[in-house]
């Protein structure tokens, strides 16, 4: 008999932030969208490996997490959460962590769907956030709740404000098209708590609240227009702002070791990089004209095509 039983056939996706790192907090737009090379499920084993042992005794916390928060202790069945816990329940990921993809979202869509009470409510999208904020407030202590959204609606998300979030359709993919958005592997872990104090550091000053909101979140909200209505030679105009202000503005979240190749690709006017997430590792997403130009510049194993359009 096979002790590793699937507790159900869903899988959970991890997520791209493709428009809004930090431009999120300050209520500018964001666009996310699902990411399926990377996924988790809920399993059950009768003999827990030491990641599957770890997993089991982070949702046991997570348990009393919840048990403990006013606002979700009524909306998960924790009695059903906790007795499949003592029976080997863990959850089994292949979503890199610290690298923002949302692979604690991942967990929280899962439990929420497994053991949510009111089964056959479909909710108002931003009643849904609130309740896995507060949930996936256990692993970041503040969430903003659009990671485990994601996972849990498995469409793309148009981020207009804080209280103003839709599922949306994004354009198709050209896959005989060179104009292409891809990612780039930056083999290092990124600290988002860290570089999220950073940033509202920064923020403190005029002079970058001026910048920011007048500069940075107008390319931002217009690369999301542009992209989303197809109007592709803007939406690469406002690309390259992006690429060259990220530059000069923020560089604590970009890696050491990713400066030359960022300022490179300005200058020869292959392929642009922009920050995935809030940077300082995990993955930073590119855009090129032409994707058969960027073997010469990365090792094959580093990147990857997201979108050809």
């Amino acid at each position: 008999m096979d002790q590793n039983l699937e507790m159900n056939k869903k899988k959970f996706f991890s997520k791209i932030l493709l428009f809004g790192e930090y431009g999120i907090i300050k209520n500018s737009k964001a666009l996310v969208i699902p990411y399926k090379k990377y996924y988790g499920s809920l399993k059950f084993s009768s003999k827990l490996d030491n990641v599957q042992k770890d997993s089991n005794i982070n949702l046991k916390q997570l348990s009393k997490y919840i048990k403990n928060n006013e606002f979700v202790s009524n909306k998960i069945n924790t009695l059903k959460l906790d007795s499949d816990i003592e029976n080997g329940l863990y959850f089994e990921s292949t979503i890199p962590e610290s690298y923002g993809l949302g692979s604690s979202g991942a967990v929280v869509a899962a439990i929420y769907e497994s053991y949510k009470q009111e089964v056959g409510v479909d909710l108002e999208i931003n009643d849904l956030k609130l309740i896995l904020s507060n949930i996936e407030s256990f692993f970041h202590g503040q969430s903003s709740g659009i990671d485990p959204l994601s996972s849990y609606v498995q469409k793309p998300l148009l981020v207009e404000s804080k209280n103003s979030i839709n599922t949306i359709d994004i354009p198709p993919q050209n896959i005989n098209s060179k104009r292409t958005l891809f990612l780039l592997d930056t083999e290092c872990k990124g600290n988002t708590q860290g570089l999220v104090e950073i940033f509202l550091n920064k923020l403190r000053r005029k002079d970058f609240e001026v910048f920011f909101e007048n500069e940075f979140a107008v390319a931002t909200n217009n690369s999301i227009t542009n992209f989303l209505e197809r109007k592709y030679e803007d939406f690469e105009n406002n690309f390259i702002e992006l690429s060259k202000k990220t530059f000069d503005n923020f560089q604590e979240m970009i890696p050491s070791n990713f400066k030359k190749l960022w300022t490179d690709g300005i200058e020869n006017e292959d392929y642009y990089l922009k920050l995935c997430g809030s940077g300082g590792g995990g993955f930073l997403i590119g855009f090129t004209r032409d994707i058969d130009t960027i073997d010469q510049y990365f090792p094959k194993k580093n990147f990857e095509v997201l979108l050809r359009f």
